[in-house]
């Protein structure tokens, strides 16, 4: 069952930060499970509401990866935070009550940066506004990011390396941008070339390098989804991107270090696209059924935390009848359905969208034949 999280609004929880940081942090009362503020609200359906013990776990989990005083207020050193920051990632990773879609709502951050944390957020940050409230700068939101973007496996025996062993330049670049940071198999195979580029350079040249082959690499992803590639040829591009020269046989290697999951999920979406536009599939539903269909999927891919941008607007595009969609929308949507199938839910209502996308590229390849075009043109001309 789903855990409910406190959401709290934007304004009060600036409004409770300004008055924390104002009194002083050695002045916080602490956090009290039994009574919360009044403007924290919980979703209507959908799940259960999160326990009070349940909080105070949370609370106790992330105050227990710090090394601060009392008061917040003692000074750290740096690789005191990153080591924090590395911990506290791979904590929430395995934390339940994060594992659904309430833990990708920024409210839901604005409640834990405010409300549950706000003397943890002084320690790492100080007083910084935007690390309390929710976003990609907040305290704890950014680790949960990072997670699951540089996540190696359960099965990985170096699990969480990357976390510890990346900058915190790196880990900004990758995952403050959404076109890497929201592709798992983008991000964790940059990850990974980043350790062998710091290998190569040395680790203290690393933040210039990172940022050209970070330049680099967004530019040929809008050319063509580097995700797409084969493990071999992805690991190649990235290496050349960070000036990394590499055998073959060493890029093959590499490329087998990439986690299970990620390899998995880019066979069995080559496996879709290579159906897609094969086998031609009667619609068997009215647009109003799958419309409920990609409601469903949307729930459930939110629940799951694997609803991309893409792939939201592509649902939404949908939903809506757009006669085409783009094409990374339409293949974070088909990597989507993919990750969903592989879970064995809503197969009828993946088929429904399956089957729109699918006559949608029949359409629009019709338009594009030579023959409709000259077809076109005669009408045109004949008026």
């Amino acid at each position: 069952m789903v855990v409910l999280l406190p959401r709290l609004p934007g304004p009060a929880a600036e409004a409770i930060v300004l008055r924390f940081l104002n009194a002083g942090p050695e002045n916080w009362s602490g956090f009290d499970a039994r009574e919360l503020p009044a403007a924290v609200r919980f979703a209507a359906t959908g799940g259960n509401r999160i326990t009070e013990h349940q909080l105070q776990r949370v609370r106790d989990g992330l105050a227990s990866l710090s090394t601060m005083d009392r008061s917040g207020t003692e000074p750290a050193g740096r690789s005191v935070l990153a080591n924090f920051d590395a911990e506290a990632a791979a904590w929430l990773a395995q934390e339940d009550v994060f594992g659904s879609g309430e833990a990708l709502r920024d409210d839901v951050w604005n409640f834990v940066g405010a409300v549950l944390a706000p003397d943890i957020v002084h320690w790492r940050f100080g007083s910084a506004l935007e690390r309390y409230l929710g976003g990609v700068r907040n305290t704890f939101q950014r680790l949960l990011m990072r997670h699951r973007a540089l996540d190696r496996g359960t099965d990985h025996p170096k699990r969480w390396q990357l976390l510890y062993e990346l900058t915190e330049d790196a880990l900004v670049q990758i995952t403050e941008r959404p076109s890497i940071g929201g592709d798992p198999i983008l991000a964790l195979a940059i990850g990974e070339a980043w350790l062998k580029a710091a290998r190569h350079h040395g680790k203290s040249a690393m933040e210039p390098v990172m940022r050209r082959a970070v330049l680099r690499i967004r530019i040929r992803n809008e050319i063509r989804s580097l995700a797409e590639l084969p493990a071999v040829d992805l690991v190649r591009l990235l290496d050349q991107a960070f000036g990394i020269p590499v055998s073959g046989s060493e890029a093959f290697e590499t490329s087998a270090a990439l986690s299970n999951s990620a390899q998995a999920a880019r066979k069995g979406r080559d496996l879709e696209s290579e159906q897609v536009g094969i086998h031609e599939v009667k619609s068997r539903d009215s647009a109003n059924s799958l419309g409920k269909a990609v409601d469903r999927i949307s729930i459930e891919a939110e629940l799951r935390g694997w609803l991309s941008p893409k792939s939201r607007t592509a649902l939404a595009d949908l939903k809506q009848g757009s006669p085409e969609l783009q094409t990374k929308e339409r293949k974070a949507l088909e990597y989507l359905l993919t990750r969903i199938s592989s879970s064995s839910v809503l197969s009828g209502e993946i088929d429904q969208v399956r089957t729109a996308i699918s006559e949608r590229l029949a359409t629009v390849d019709a338009a594009d034949d030579p023959r409709a075009r000259k077809s076109r043109w005669a009408i045109w001309r004949a008026r």
